[in-house]
């Protein structure tokens, strides 16, 4: 008997091999044939049941069913993310905390300049909207990875290695640009580089080693690039560069939360295990504390003047 199941996550030579090592270990198995998002399956009915098949391969980590996978249009992802909030629960919470954590880390900078900075010259015009972009990093790459550790589910190795790749290269260019264009291209180099690398790994781990390597990879150009780019435009227009450098970067990170849904959460079994809003907000402010000061105090380049 031949049966079709459907597997969307198919998407590499190690995929196949994963999948035809476990179902080669089913006792019936006669035949298997890969075909894009799809195996055609030869078994022996008296020894085995679809279901088993579509079993085995959900053990290893895929999705499968012996009918076709329904992959929704963006607009109809954003229709049905309007009008099924319970289905998003997760995200329009997340959206909530992201909100909420900007707000409190705006006012938390205020409190800061009332208690501790006011006697740093010019501070509002110089580091006035730098603060605010880099608030707006922390919450915006926080609320990313809150978002995808929020769910517990295995994932290919490929959306794992883009997982970490996302996320580490972001966090490398947001910050790295924010300090760079404070405190010059070593200091942002080295915070962007290093913070890149910690967040990739973090992101990454959830396919094992390759996943923290193309996690810490893209976390280590990301961080490099980032002060560059920002020095680079330092005497053409900086000023108006930056809100389309930064609303670019947190579409990406829009569109990362997206392909979660797509690619881990939709027509999977998960587990929802969000952190608090109140852990959240702890780790977004002490992210932002250190941050700060280290925009303020850490050494500044001479080409800055």
């Amino acid at each position: 008997m031949k049966s079709t199941i459907y597997v969307p996550d198919i998407e590499c030579d190690s995929c196949v091999k994963v999948i035809d090592r476990k179902l080669k270990e089913l006792q019936g198995i006669e035949g298997i044939e890969f075909k894009p998002d799809a195996i055609e399956v030869a078994f022996n009915e008296a020894l085995l049941k679809p279901e088993n098949i579509v079993t085995m391969i959900k053990n290893s980590g895929f999705r499968a069913s012996t009918e076709p996978f329904d992959r929704k249009t963006i607009t109809e992802r954003f229709r049905d993310f309007r009008e099924n909030r319970h289905k998003y629960a997760i995200e329009w919470q997340g959206v909530k905390y992201t909100f909420y954590t900007l707000f409190i880390l705006i006012a938390f900078e205020l409190l800061l300049y009332s208690a501790f900075f006011r006697g740093i010259p010019n501070f509002w015009q110089t580091y006035g909207i730098w603060l605010f972009y880099l608030n707006l990093s922390i919450v915006t790459i926080g609320a990313a990875l809150w978002h995808f550790k929020a769910y517990r589910a295995k994932v290919t190795c490929m959306v794992g290695m883009m997982i970490g790749m996302i996320i580490g290269m972001q966090a490398g260019m947001m910050v790295g640009a924010i300090i760079g264009a404070t405190n010059g291209f070593f200091v942002g180099a080295m915070t962007g580089m290093l913070l890149g690398v910690g967040v990739g790994a973090i992101a990454g781990n959830c396919c094992g080693i390759m996943g923290i390597l193309q996690g810490m990879m893209a976390g280590l150009m990301g961080g490099t690039m980032g002060p560059m780019i920002s020095l680079m435009m330092f005497s053409d227009n900086l000023h108006i560069f930056m809100p389309f450098y930064m609303a670019i970067n947190i579409l990406i990170l829009a569109g990362f939360s997206y392909m979660v849904i797509e690619e881990v959460v939709e027509n999977r079994k998960v587990e929802r295990k969000p952190v608090d809003f109140q852990l959240f907000a702890a780790v977004s402010l002490i992210a932002s504390a250190g941050l700060t000061l280290l925009m303020l105090y850490a050494p500044k380049s001479a080409f800055l003047g």
